[in-house]
């Protein structure tokens, strides 16, 4: 065998070496785009598993922690249902006891003889704040009542007067109640405003319901815009 046949050979054998180690090449990158695919599919599904997981969670959780937020916004609100606000009244006018003051001067401003010597009240503070500077608006003094039926009937007693005065300024009494809870009662202000325009009879229950009587029927809302459409 010539030197030339030789070295044809050799390069034939090379040749095919290196085909055998492609091809074998080729099938072990094929072997790994399929377990890659495998993987990145089971992966995928897995994710895709997780997240639908998460977000269920997240719906459970939601309502979990709006149902917690009204139950310690109700539970606040009790803690607060004997409580009345007093605004409007100057500042150290109460003097050094408010307990005091109110006991004695409540009732006779609302017209109250069955509270004189009767009405019980366990706490009366001003506001917390910076103290009011002249002219400036007298921060409200909170009190708690003993009692809630006389918290009731001062509310009411105060309803029907219409309107109260303290030398010749007026001052007001509300019930108090927590933040979420105003914002939700303060939400029905545009339709209570409708109702009066229309001659509607209406009330704002507890803790924030609407009630109206329309057109023969007593109609109850949670919802201010619920309301507005049901009159328009």
């Amino acid at each position: 065998m010539s030197s030339m046949e030789v070295i044809l050979r050799d390069i034939h054998q090379t040749n095919s070496h290196i085909e055998d180690k492609i091809n074998e090449i080729n099938s072990l990158m094929s072997s790994m785009d399929r377990k890659m695919e495998d993987k990145a599919e089971t992966h995928i599904v897995t994710t895709e598993e997780s997240v639908q997981n998460m977000e269920t969670s997240v719906q459970e959780l939601r309502g979990t922690i709006i149902k917690l937020q009204d139950k310690a916004d109700d539970l606040e609100n009790h803690s607060r249902r004997c409580n009345l606000h007093f605004v409007g009244l100057p500042e150290g006018e109460e003097g050094k006891d408010p307990v005091s003051f109110l006991e004695n001067w409540l009732p006779k401003l609302l017209n109250l003889s069955d509270l004189d010597n009767n009405l019980e009240i366990e706490r009366a503070h001003r506001a917390f704040a910076s103290k009011a500077r002249t002219g400036d608006r007298p921060h409200m003094l909170i009190f708690n009542l003993l009692r809630y039926c006389d918290k009731d009937t001062v509310l009411r007693q105060a309803y029907n007067l219409g309107s109260l005065t303290y030398k010749n300024k007026s001052v007001y009494l509300f019930p108090d109640m927590s933040a979420d809870l105003f914002q939700k009662r303060k939400s029905f202000s545009d339709v209570k405003c409708l109702c009066k325009d229309l001659a509607i009879p209406l009330a704002l229950l507890y803790p924030a319901r609407l009630r109206i009587n329309f057109q023969g029927q007593s109609l109850y809302f949670t919802s201010p815009h619920d309301a507005e459409n049901h009159i328009k």
